[in-house]
């Protein structure tokens, strides 16, 4: 992928457009001046506490990361899809037909066909075949069988199936994500200092073999009592995204790494890293994401006691 093309397009497919955009709009939210004598600890620790509960709403919402039930990867040509064993695309929900229908890859695009008898519908309406749109650039086709839906995903040109279920038992079982208290001392104040031209980088995900090389315009930098540091950044189209791992990484949390939304930088070039909406990836919730990984750039070697935190209880039983 040629520099200075599709940045936005490829980060958005990777992480999901319309939870992207919803915590990207919650994480910029209410951003006040860094913190100062006058600043307002009380009303801060409310403003986070907010942000954590919308987020966990979010998660467990129709389009949210819990009732992801299943990843499958398309081949070229016929690929057929139900719950009976001698399906090409197997999804073991009882709840589903034997035979729902085909997706049938050609030159690129996918065309759903139901199976005789299979209630499939889109937006409400009964149907027979379509072909469907992909998340890359999205919006996908969504398509629905009972309380399942499925739409096509597009990860580096490699076609997919991603499946949900909206009676996932997750969603009732889910425990919450614990977090460090809120603490000012991590809303830092950062400088972004662009690269000359903007640089492609080589991102790995979670996906074995699959990779990714979105563009990157420049660092923040910040400083950890009186240490600089800096973090590579990516253009998510309405601010700033991270991908970073630190000295908390493995042991309380996410062992992959966190991700952060930072405003884009004012005309002096500062904005305001807020670790403390430090979040985990959709791949720690389940294995049918297909999350980026931090760059090494963006291993810290400071520990970051803020943000979300992890355990093996937030990932879903038998995913």
């Amino acid at each position: 992928m040629p520099a200075h093309t599709r940045p936005r397009r490829r980060l958005v497919p990777l992480l999901d457009m319309r939870l992207v955009g919803a915590v990207c709009a919650v994480a910029l939210a209410s951003c006040a001046e860094a913190p100062d004598s006058a600043f307002d600890v009380a009303s801060y620790e409310r403003e986070i506490a907010a942000w954590h509960a919308d987020r966990e709403a979010r998660l467990k919402g129709p389009e949210g990361w819990l009732n992801l039930a299943g990843l499958h990867w398309l081949e070229p040509g016929r690929n057929t899809f139900g719950s009976a064993a001698d399906n090409d695309i197997v999804i073991p929900q009882s709840r589903a037909a034997a035979r729902i229908g085909e997706f049938v890859v050609e030159s690129g695009a996918v065309r759903f066909t139901a199976a005789p008898g299979a209630d499939v519908r889109a937006d409400g309406t009964a149907v027979d075949s379509l072909a469907l749109s992909d998340d890359d650039p999205g919006p996908a086709a969504v398509l629905t069988h009972a309380d399942l839906a499925f739409f096509v995903i597009d990860r580096e040109g490699r076609l997919g199936i991603r499946l949900r279920d909206y009676r996932h038992p997750v969603l009732a079982s889910f425990p919450g994500i614990e977090s460090y208290p809120a603490a000012p001392r991590w809303r830092l104040d950062a400088q972004f200092r662009p690269y000359a031209e903007p640089r492609q980088i080589s991102v790995a995900t979670v996906v074995e073999g699959l990779g990714w090389e979105p563009i990157a315009p420049g660092v923040l930098e910040f400083e950890v009592d009186g240490e600089t540091h800096s973090l590579e950044v990516l253009d998510s189209g309405d601010g700033l995204f991270v991908m970073f791992a630190d000295g908390t990484t493995g042991t309380t949390t996410y062992p992959a790494g966190r991700y952060l939304y930072a405003e884009p930088p004012g005309a002096d070039g500062t904005t305001v890293l807020d670790f403390n909406k430090a979040y985990n990836p959709p791949c720690a919730f389940n294995e049918f994401a297909t999350c980026p990984l931090p760059p090494r750039h963006n291993f810290l070697s400071v520990a970051i006691a803020a943000g979300e935190k992890y355990s093996d209880a937030l990932h879903a039983p038998g995913s």
